[in-house]
């Protein structure tokens, strides 16, 4: 397996040093997620993303409510397929490079074909930042690069006609 560091310098770790690793407690005894409940994204505007998550990108909206945590700011909890998205507006709202600050961090939502096509020609059109470099072809699938209203990076991908998203 090889990795970079942030100087983009190849560091090789060795699988089997991975294989040996044992977990933080004694005996190796660790906890196994066994799937995700819901991503939360930080937004500006909750109003003006929930439009966005639902119009552009077909999600449901599930609840609006307030965080009950912190400051109970607003948030939206949208359906997005089986999986929920969590809007969660941010104390102070913020502008930011998010390529430069955060790399290719980024959540990636599963589309058909079809619509990841319809992505890829429309974006523009309705308005929609589109990454400089918007569709990836990858043997697993196709990803396609863009960017919310409030500068999160998001991506649709699109597995290959003849297998599942996984």
């Amino acid at each position: 397996m090889q990795t970079f560091d942030s100087q983009n310098l190849p560091v090789v770790i060795g699988i089997e040093q991975l294989k040996g690793a044992k977990g933080i407690h004694e005996g190796g005894i660790m906890i196994t997620t066994t799937g995700i409940y819901h991503i939360g994204i930080p937004v500006n505007d909750v109003e003006r993303a929930v439009k966005f998550y639902t119009e552009v990108l077909g999600m449901k909206v599930a609840k609006l409510n307030r965080d009950d945590m912190g400051d109970h700011l607003n948030r939206a909890d949208l359906r997005s397929g089986n999986g929920m998205v969590v809007l969660f507006q941010r104390p102070t709202p913020i502008k930011k490079d998010v390529l430069k600050e955060d790399g290719a961090t980024h959540h990636a939502f599963t589309v058909s074909p079809e619509d990841f096509e319809l992505a890829a020609q429309k974006m523009k059109d309705w308005g929609v930042q589109v990454h400089s470099i918007p569709t990836v072809d990858r043997p697993s699938g196709r990803g396609f690069y863009f960017f919310d209203p409030d500068g999160n990076l998001l991506q649709l991908y699109a597995p290959l006609k003849n297998q599942s998203a996984s």
